[in-house]
């Protein structure tokens, strides 16, 4: 994420155009709701279940405040690693340093009623793919939580940050209570599920297919050490150290297509048709590998890779010889 440098952000406010009407609901006060807001501390904002909900690390990273440039402090809670459409959260919460001077005047934007309270959308010098929004607690004090669209564009560069709000309301004074935290599409890695879970790559290829692909006719289990959910099979080719490749099969059950590691690494993908099933080729030119994939669910992915290690022109001829087979066996796509 290309989040703000915080001795930048006194600068990073600028007008936008227009203003909505304000949607009543900003706080005040409640007798046992939310602590009373005595120091500046915004990783206390966000509890470790509201986190993990969220799809970002806990606890998260605090940056002091800068009193002399007008910048409150900030906790940084970071995606989780290995989620490639997710982005980080940022919180600041300021003790004695209004709205009004942190934002120096700059025309307030849309406006959402969340959590009991009222946040305010503004602009920055990070444009329309980062969001900030802010709600004032008293005259000297808010709180602002910002979060930056996770592929560059402008439609949900706010998505996060709202999603967080409820979280981050309800440990405000006078914020609602046990709030339903959902996060974002993409925020979070998918849960394993479909078909795959339940299915043993080693029994996709019969021996009498494999003989028909010049490979051993049984093929050994494969397990990743860096996904605990990706299992997979290696059938032996039999021509020795040269020529064809061992054919590797690949089940992803908590990967969609275009994030499957075994795939994006061979190149671009071409479209690959074959006994009505809808499949992707991935190789580049020169190569001596080639990889395939089809999707099972939406999050799920079999990935086959092979080629030739003494013709790259051949790298992709097991591999479509292999996919009229497999789809014999493979579990519908869905």
């Amino acid at each position: 994420m290309r989040f703000r440098n915080s001795l930048a952000i006194g600068l990073a406010v600028l007008t936008l155009g227009g203003c909505t009407s304000t949607i009543a609901g900003t706080a005040a006060p409640v007798p046992g709701q939310g602590p009373v807001i005595t120091k500046a501390e915004p990783c206390t904002l966000l509890s470790e279940e509201h986190a993990n909900a969220l799809g970002v690390t806990y606890p998260g990273a605090e940056r002091p405040a800068k009193p002399e440039q007008k910048v409150p402090a900030v906790c940084r809670f970071r995606e989780l690693e290995g989620v490639r459409k997710a982005s980080s959260l940022e919180v600041a919460l300021s003790k004695d340093l209004s709205v009004n001077e942190y934002m120096n005047g700059a025309q307030s934007g849309e406006k959402f009623g969340i959590g009991g309270f009222t946040w305010t959308r503004y602009a920055t010098i990070l444009g329309p793919t980062y969001c900030s929004l802010s709600t004032e607690l008293t005259p000297d004090s808010f709180v602002e939580i910002s979060s930056e669209s996770p592929d560059h564009t402008e439609g949900n560069a706010c998505d996060l940050a709202k999603a967080a709000a409820p979280a981050v309301a309800s440990k405000l004074p006078g914020g609602e209570q046990n709030p339903q935290i959902t996060a974002p599409p993409g925020q979070k890695p998918a849960e394993p599920g479909g078909p795959l879970v339940s299915t043993d790559p080693c029994a996709m290829l019969k021996p009498e297919q494999t003989a028909q692909l010049r490979l051993a006719p049984t093929g050994e289990p494969m397990k990743s050490t860096s996904d605990p959910n990706q299992v997979g099979c290696e059938w032996a080719d039999t021509d020795g150290e040269k020529g064809e490749k061992a054919l590797d099969l690949w089940f992803y059950p908590a990967t969609a297509m275009d994030e499957t590691p075994t795939l994006i690494s061979q190149g671009e993908p071409q479209d690959f048709e074959s006994g009505g099933r809808k499949w992707k080729i991935y190789t580049e030119s020169g190569s001596k590998l080639c990889a395939a994939g089809i999707a099972i669910t939406a999050t799920s992915t079999v990935a086959i890779i092979a080629g030739n290690l003494d013709d790259p022109a051949k790298a992709c001829e097991v591999i479509k010889a292999a996919v009229p087979l497999l789809n014999t066996n493979l579990p519908p796509s869905s």
